[in-house]
């Protein structure tokens, strides 16, 4: 009974898995967009999106007739679009002479005799896995291939081509197919139809812009990270899936050559097929790119993130509740909370503390380290230096990292901002939890019954409760499900009942004393040449501005 309040949930998580693994949609992202570079002669963003875009349909997850036609239409009926470069990129994906023709021929009646194919049969003989697998290990390896070669650059590429895109994107995906996707799927009105494409090239932005900052890696870290989620995907050993990977490389070395061909056959299909794309569309000017400094962390944009998520707003009402907790305008969690799914359904109240958590409580963390300088801390003050905060945060990440294990990587694809998020959390470090019931392999449906108070509390309540639901769903369950504090460096001066900048006032009482911190900036609230009072997280920082004296 209570599987199911949780399997939509942990199926999202295959998401990234079926966009990072090219297998089911042939060629992977990288691979696309470097076939449209290749075919263009340009890195006009818009085309790099609209390459990719095509595999978007795999966002929808729980209408199959209405994915299979959404994938019909956009890897076969292109011209619905009109000419743009969006249109451009998109072109040169599709199945019926782009790019997945060639990846997908092996599935005709009489395969012909292409790169593609020799690799897949050539890896299905060594190891005696299925055509199938083969095909996504393969494809995969192309995806890494093309990233060694061109560098950690070509990552960035495609994450500011899925960042750029916007509403001008959407608007054309809606306009050209939502009205024949309903007319082609029982039961599927336009309204619904448009949401639904709306929600995948929204989904499928965030897990490409996800994707592009992965390959921002260093080589090492692109390898340590790729078995572990392959062997999830493919439901084998990680030390199986580790040996397909390194013999995929092998077997892909000579791959660009094969790129390039694919690239000459589908220019013959598009000869024209540069008007425009050489304009850089959507992208931030490079003098803008150099001045713009990135913050340590955001936690605004964290919980905008989590939020706002298109790959959540599908999920049942009590899931959306929980989504809706997170708006970064009002969010407070780390309160006190109950947990209860004994009626069936998932029961949640969380009470908060009385701070906000994005912008005041952790916002005051997020501005220690993202701007020292504005820092004016009272000699005895329990803040660290900055360099020791900078490291705890850091080690904080790492070691959420290690106890989520292989899903971290399917965590930060699927619900970019979630991590730092928890990561804040442990690292305010204050509560505790008690779990009066939860799954077990020995009672897969036992209810969850959890409370607790605080930060950490929180989170540890989340890995204790869910590690048995998130290993029935995707086979595999956190590295480590029991939290301990002690793992992580706590900054217990960020609390309400901390004194972040020593000046003798808790930071609580900072907060009644002042105005809020807010996500986004006030614009048009009075006269422009009066100095603004100091924020929360200004005043919490400043030991010079003591409540007594506002």
């Amino acid at each position: 009974m209570h599987k199911n309040i949780y399997g939509k949930t942990w199926r999202l998580f295959f998401v990234f898995l079926l966009l990072a693994m090219p297998g089911a949609m042939a060629w992977g992202p990288s691979t696309h967009a470097y076939i449209a570079s290749c075919v263009t002669g340009g890195r006009n963003l818009s085309v790099l999106f609209g390459a990719m875009l095509p595999d978007c349909n795999a966002v929808i997850r729980d209408n199959h007739a209405e994915v299979s036609s959404l994938k019909t239409l956009l890897h076969r009926e292109f011209d619905r679009l009109p000419s743009c470069a969006l249109k451009t990129g998109v072109m040169t994906h599709n199945a019926e002479w782009g790019a997945d023709f060639y990846a997908h021929s092996i599935y005709s009646e009489t395969p012909p005799d292409m790169y593609s194919i020799r690799k897949f049969r050539q890896l299905r003989d060594e190891f005696g896995i299925t055509v199938s697998q083969a095909e996504d290990v393969i494809e995969m390896c192309v995806d890494i291939q093309i990233r060694l070669l061109l560098g950690p650059a070509w990552g960035t590429l495609i994450a500011r081509a899925a960042d750029a895109s916007g509403e001008a994107h959407e608007q054309a995906m809606v306009d050209a197919y939502a009205t024949e996707l309903a007319a082609r799927v029982t039961g599927l009105d336009p309204q619904k139809a448009e949401a639904d494409i709306r929600m995948a090239v929204r989904g499928y932005k965030s897990l490409a812009a996800t994707l592009g900052r992965q390959l921002e890696s260093d080589e090492a870290e692109i390898h340590q990270a790729i078995s572990p989620v392959l062997a999830l995907y493919l439901g084998c050993e990680e030390a199986q899936a580790a040996t397909y990977y390194r013999r995929g490389l092998e077997l892909t070395k000579d791959c660009m050559e094969e790129m390039d061909r694919i690239c000459a056959e589908i220019k013959a299909h598009m000869p024209d097929a540069v008007e425009g794309e050489h304009e850089a569309e959507g992208e931030t000017a490079p003098e803008e790119k150099e001045a713009h400094r990135p913050a340590v962390v955001d936690f605004c944009q964290a919980f905008t993130q989590v939020h706002e998520n298109p790959l959540l707003q599908g999920l049942d009402p009590e899931f959306a509740a929980f989504v809706e907790l997170l708006n970064p305008a009002t969010a407070d969690l780390n309160g006190t909370f109950n947990v209860n799914t004994s009626g069936g359904a998932l029961k949640m109240e969380i009470k908060g503390n009385g701070m906000p958590d994005a912008a005041n409580e952790l916002g005051l963390l997020a501005r220690f380290l993202n701007h020292p300088a504005s820092v004016s801390l009272a000699a005895g003050s329990a803040v660290p230096e900055h360099a020791e905060a900078l490291a705890a945060w850091k080690a904080n990440l790492a070691q959420l990292d290690q106890d989520i294990g292989p899903a971290a990587a399917l965590v930060e694809a699927v619900a970019p901002g979630l991590k730092p998020i928890l990561a804040g959390f442990l690292t305010l470090g204050d509560g505790e939890f008690t779990v009066a019931s939860a799954p077990t392999p020995e009672a897969p449906d036992a209810p969850v019954i959890a409370t607790g108070r605080g930060s950490f509390g929180l989170v540890a309540a989340l890995f204790a409760t869910l590690n048995t639901m998130l290993s029935r769903e995707i086979g595999g369950g956190f590295s480590n499900p029991d939290l301990r504090r002690e793992d992580y460096v706590t900054l217990a001066a960020f609390l309400p009942e901390g004194d972040a900048d020593g000046d003798g006032f808790s930071n609580r009482k900072e907060y009644k004393h002042t105005a809020p911190t807010v996500c986004a900036p006030q614009t048009g609230t009075g006269d422009e040449d009066a100095t603004p009072p100091p924020t929360y997280s200004e005043a919490a920082l400043d030991s010079r501005i003591k409540p007594e004296r506002q």
